[in-house]
């Protein structure tokens, strides 16, 4: 795990932006992203399980195993370093803020849509309550890299 990182796990949706202000007020970042950063990509890809049609093919051969999909939905945790499609990468961002409000968008536009209909890229058909967990996991697993600064 890099140095750094908070130990993070939502329980819910509501908890998500309660700690992005509380980032906004003060953070320092591990890794490679800011915050902006984080929150762009957190907002493609929630924004993106539910829009993509459900006829969206992926590569079975990235598909993991039962054991694996179990251990992340188990320990809640995802494994650094899994390569993202190139179009959720955050390039060019707005400013913390103005991010922050894209992530609490993209949070409001997946709970008001009746879910993913696709398949996920690594673990294959999620029911509904699997994406909701899934989702909380890759938020978490990205804001963990932004730690509070002690006020």
């Amino acid at each position: 795990m890099t140095s750094g990182r908070r130990t993070l796990r939502y329980t819910s949706l509501d908890e998500v932006m309660p700690d992005v202000e509380r980032l906004l007020e003060g953070h320092t970042t591990a890794g490679k992203w800011s915050l902006a950063q984080i929150c762009r990509h957190l907002a493609t890809a929630t924004r993106r399980v539910v829009d993509l049609p459900a006829s969206t093919s992926y590569d079975l051969s990235n598909r993991v195993s039962e054991e694996k999909k179990r251990q992340v939905f188990e320990t809640g945790m995802l494994p650094e370093g899994l390569p993202g499609p190139p179009e959720i990468m955050p390039g060019e961002t707005l400013s913390e803020p103005e991010e922050a409000e894209g992530l609490r968008a993209a949070i409001a536009h997946y709970r008001a849509s009746r879910g993913p209909v696709v398949p996920h890229r690594f673990f294959g058909e999620l029911t509904k309550e699997e994406w909701d967990q899934l989702l909380l996991i890759h938020l978490a697993h990205h804001l963990s890299f932004a730690v509070p600064k002690a006020v």
